[in-house]
Formats: structure tokens, C-alpha cells, sequence
């Protein structure tokens, strides 16, 4: 694969993801000479509705979309098969940096200011996705799709939200996704039962960052009952009172409790000491 040629200008350079006949891989433009990344979709006798849908939806979603921190749609085409069927390719632009999982995976740890800052760019990209009309609710907030990057002149790592293959367009009438998405332990109880609202994403961005401070995945994490108990979680330093309450107030499996909003989530955010 790395060398091939697809679409008569796209040279592949390493594949980055490959799931029930979805492929993901980083590419480059010999047009531009710059990076890309290509999603493949199989459509053969293996491949799902639902799959098709998605990959639909999340063309149809990046054409909408423009902000630093988010990727950009370039375009598609179509690829033919060595046998029967063919493959769509969605174009995108490549976002620079390591994932948070990435650092995970090295040992390393995020401190509470870390986390703050991640939480600050990450809450005002959501703020940006959920204002659209109707609001896109990405579904699939997790450490490997929050993106670092270090960039000249600032203080602190750049932070993007990539892959926006499991999206949802929200509407009061279509408030129930009968497409199950996401990645277990970082998607709320309603997501679960294939309902997903603003809030989901604030469920899995705070265990996102819970994840990323302690080093647990979700399922290592003590529960009571749904409830995560994030007293009995061992950070090292420990998180100040304010920030653990605002924690528990993200990752509250009850969508009443939880924040309404990416806004409200922020504004709280902020009176953290």
C-alpha cells in the first residue's frame, strides 16, 4: 500500500486505521506536496447500510465546517476495485501533532492545568460544532481523537478534534440515533441507548481527561453503580475540590445532572482554582 497512487495524485505514505472495511491513511498530495489524510469506504457484499450512512454524513458534515482546529474537506472520488466493487475516498485536510492517546500509551500523564487548557480549546471547538443548525454532535470524543500540537509562539499545545465518522446532525425530530457509535467507557448511558444531545460530548470529554490525568481506562476507573467514584482515583498531584467537582459534573451518567451545555461547561470552567 504505502507508494500506491489513488485518484491519480494521492501517494500513500502509511495507513493510520483500518475497521470493517473503512480504511484510514495518511497520504500525500504531489499536487501540492502537502499531507492529507484519505478515508476509504469498501463497497462490497461485506460492507453495512450503516457504514455507507456514516461515511455519508461525515462528508456532508466536513463540507460545513470551518475551523482551525477541526479537519477540512478537500473532496472525494471513486476507486475501482482488482475485483468486483468499488472503494469511495473522502479527502481531508491532515492535522499536524499527536493524539492524547499517543502520550498516554508513552507513560505520560496530564497535570490539572493540562488538562484545563485541553478542556478550555476542546469545550470552545464543541461550542463552535453544536451551534451549528442543527447542532453536530460528534459522538466519539476519546484521547485518540484529541489532537496536540505545538505551535510557534504560543504557551501552551494546540488542540484539534479529528474524525467525524461517527457525527450526528441534531434535531428535535430526530433525537434518537438507531446507529449505535462510539467507543465503550467514554460514551454516555442516553448514547448508549442510542439517544445522543449536546451533552454526550461533554460525557465523553471529561472521561477523556479523567482517562488522561490517572491512566486508567474507563473500565479500570472505581464505579458506584453508573457513577464513576473519582474520590477513590489516584491523581498524582491531587485535583484541587473545584476542579474534581467540575469533573463529576461532565462525566454524570444522569444527562439532568450533567451540564446542559459546552457553553455552561466553560463558563463553570472557568471559576475552577
Amino acid at each position: 500500500m504505502p507508494g500506491q497512487i489513488l485518484g491519480d495524485r494521492y501517494e500513500v505514505e502509511k495507513q493510520l486505521g483500518k475497521r470493517s472495511g473503512r480504511w484510514t491513511l495518511l497520504a500525500r498530495d504531489l499536487t501540492t506536496d502537502t499531507p492529507v489524510i484519505l478515508k476509504l469506504l469498501f463497497m462490497d457484499e461485506e460492507m453495512h447500510q450503516d457504514d455507507l450512512k456514516l461515511f455519508t454524513r461525515e462528508v456532508q458534515t466536513l463540507q460545513t465546517l470551518d475551523h482551525p482546529n477541526t479537519p477540512n474537506y478537500i473532496g472525494y472520488f471513486e476507486i475501482d476495485l482488482a475485483q468486483e466493487g468499488k472503494a469511495l475516498a473522502l479527502i481531508q485536510s491532515y492535522i499536524e501533532g499527536y493524539s492524547l492517546d499517543h502520550y498516554l500509551k508513552l507513560g505520560r500523564l496530564l497535570s490539572q492545568q493540562e488538562a484545563i487548557w485541553i478542556a478550555i480549546a476542546a469545550l470552545n471547538i464543541l461550542i463552535y460544532l453544536h451551534s451549528h443548525e442543527p447542532p453536530i454532535i460528534h459522538r466519539d470524543i476519546k484521547p485518540g481523537n484529541i489532537m496536540l500540537s505545538k505551535q510557534p509562539g504560543e504557551t501552551g499545545p494546540r488542540v484539534s478534534l479529528v474524525d467525524f465518522g461517527s457525527v450526528k446532525s441534531f434535531t428535535v425530530s430526530d433525537a434518537t440515533s438507531f446507529t449505535l457509535v462510539g467507543t465503550d467507557g467514554f460514551m454516555p448511558p442516553e448514547q448508549m441507548g442510542r439517544r445522543a444531545v449536546r451533552a454526550s460530548d461533554l460525557y465523553g470529554l471529561g472521561m477523556s481527561l479523567v482517562t488522561a490525568m490517572s491512566g486508567l481506562e474507563p473500565a479500570q476507573l472505581p464505579h458506584r453503580g453508573l457513577k464513576v467514584d473519582l474520590e477513590q482515583v489516584e491523581f498524582n498531584p491531587p485535583l484541587s475540590s473545584s476542579f474534581m467537582a467540575w469533573l463529576k459534573q461532565m462525566i454524570e451518567p444522569d444527562l439532568d445532572r450533567r451540564f446542559s451545555s459546552a457553553q455552561e461547561a466553560l463558563q463553570a470552567l472557568k471559576q475552577v482554582s
